[in-house]
């Protein structure tokens, strides 16, 4: 009979495994992209994730006969459950083999500290904050994940439900045909928007003009976002971080503002050239090579993934949307993107699913969080 361990990640060595972990098992796994090894590290990391200043965090390692046989993140967002008024512990991080055991001791683990800290419930998967990834996969296995997405096993959703846990919230994600002609009808639409309500489309030919709106352009995220579901502020410090990591991988073409008479930002679209099969072939790994192989492989990408989005709740439902995607369908076409993937989006956002329905996508793609309540 197998021997099956917990152990509290608190070591050099402990941290080692723990990040090197999900590139064992997942090996040999088809689809699945290795997330750079530099940021794993860095996300459990005090001294390098902003988050923690406001969080606390617990990680453990299971072990089956002396081997790792999985692993997981426990988080307590206090801002978080600050602003939403609630005693939620999440976890992230997740990783088991297929062994009922393995993954009810690693939840036990988890909730048991959750208990101890005064939650009520367990939730996930969800990171700090929702630009880390969120959902296990339920479908669209065959499908290749975009960059900052879970792509578990199809077995873990099952051994979560196994343990109590029921559906929190989905998100979706559409798969868009980058049309060969744009329609009269969203040719109208845009130069009626730019009239009517005195608005200019920005665009950008430059990184380096792309590193100075970036900033401006998540802080708007962070009014607009509120009230969307787990959301939580970008500190200034996450802000300077998140703007790092996007100017790296952003075409200047593909990032989409608009600002107002006063020069206010009002919407923007941020999107990238999928850069999955970048990470593939660097297996996430940036040095010696990784950077370069990742930035040839980008160039030929043909989809176009659609990572951030709002609107001013002044602006909504007067053709901004529209305004944007005829931008962005052209940029798409002039790169050679043939299709785009909507990256998440919550099951409860009709409206914006409705824009993609009309477009001619369709879902392919879907995630699901759970919960727990700690009783």
């Amino acid at each position: 009979m197998s021997r099956i361990t917990i152990k509290k990640v608190e070591t050099r060595k402990d941290k080692k495994i723990f990040v090197n972990l999900p590139y064992i098992f997942h090996k040999d796994h088809k689809n699945w992209v290795p997330p750079l090894y530099i940021h794993e590290r860095h996300f459990i990391d005090k001294k390098k994730n902003p988050h923690f200043k406001y969080s606390n965090a617990v990680c453990f390692i299971a072990y089956r006969d002396d081997q790792p046989a999985g692993r997981i993140m426990g988080i307590i967002n206090r801002k978080l459950n600050e602003i939403w008024n609630q005693k939620d512990a999440r976890f992230c991080q997740f990783e088991s083999i297929n062994d009922q055991q393995v993954c009810h001791l690693l939840i036990e683990s988890v909730e048991n500290w959750a208990r101890e800290n005064g939650m009520k419930r367990l939730v996930g998967p969800l990171g700090f904050s929702n630009q880390d990834p969120q959902g296990f996969l339920i479908e669209g296995f065959d499908e290749r994940p975009s960059v900052g997405t879970i792509y578990n096993f199809e077995y873990i959703p099952k051994l979560i439900e196994n343990e109590g846990f029921t559906k929190e919230v989905d998100y979706v994600t559409y798969k868009i045909p980058i049309p060969e002609k744009i329609p009269e009808i969203y040719e109208k639409i845009s130069q009626r928007v730019l009239t009517r309500h005195k608005v200019e489309l920005v665009e950008f030919t430059k990184k380096i003009e792309v590193k100075r709106i970036l900033p401006d352009v998540l802080r708007f995220m962070n009014k607009t976002y509120t009230g969307i579901y787990g959301f939580i502020p970008l500190s200034e410090e996450a802000i300077k971080k998140a703007t790092r990591n996007y100017k790296e991988i952003v075409d200047p073409e593909l990032i989409k503002v608009v600002k107002n008479e006063g020069d206010e930002i009002v919407a923007f679209i941020l999107g990238i050239r999928d850069i999955t099969p970048g990470f593939i072939k660097a297996k996430g790994r940036l040095i010696p090579f990784g950077y370069f192989i990742i930035k040839r492989t980008q160039k030929r990408s043909d989809r176009l993934d659609l990572l951030l989005g709002a609107i001013d709740e002044r602006y909504r439902g007067k053709g901004l949307d529209s305004l944007m995607a005829i931008s962005m369908i052209k940029s798409a076409k002039k790169l050679g993107l043939t299709y785009a993937d909507s990256h998440h989006e919550l099951e409860t956002n009709i409206r914006v699913q409705a824009e993609m329905k009309r477009m001619g996508g369709y879902i392919y793609k879907r995630h699901r969080v759970y919960k727990k309540e700690l009783i």
